[in-house]
């Protein structure tokens, strides 16, 4: 087993599909070959650099972790019944969670709070 990985050596198609230490040793692999096409040659094959620019972002991408939003609906206009998220009925708009809204201006959204 070496401890670099060549551009001429099979690469995973979907980095998304290994596990967080196989990524890990993967990029370990490729600055390995990194350091030592500088030595040898004074410049990154092109294939090297496109690998380690693909693990990087995998790497950041798990990083990050799940993103999660809670995005305002919007009103597309129709009325279905539905509440679109519009307003309390105190003119306040409503979040994507039910049940959920905005402090009224000037308030802190305590109000009733023990």
């Amino acid at each position: 087993m070496s401890s670099r990985i060549s551009p001429d050596e099979p690469f995973p198609a979907d980095l998304g599909r290994l596990r967080d230490q196989e990524v890990e040793v993967l990029n370990s692999k490729v600055h390995r070959e990194i350091e030592h096409e500088w030595a040898e040659d004074g410049e990154v094959d092109p294939e090297t650099a496109s690998r380690k620019d693909e693990i990087t972002d995998e790497l950041d991408d798990r990083d990050a972790g799940p993103r999660l939003t809670l995005v305002p609906r919007q009103d597309d206009g129709e009325d279905d019944g539905e509440d679109d998220g519009e307003d309390d009925g105190a003119g306040r708009p409503t979040t994507a969670l039910t049940g959920e809204r905005e402090p009224a201006r000037g308030g802190t959204g305590t109000a009733g709070r023990a």
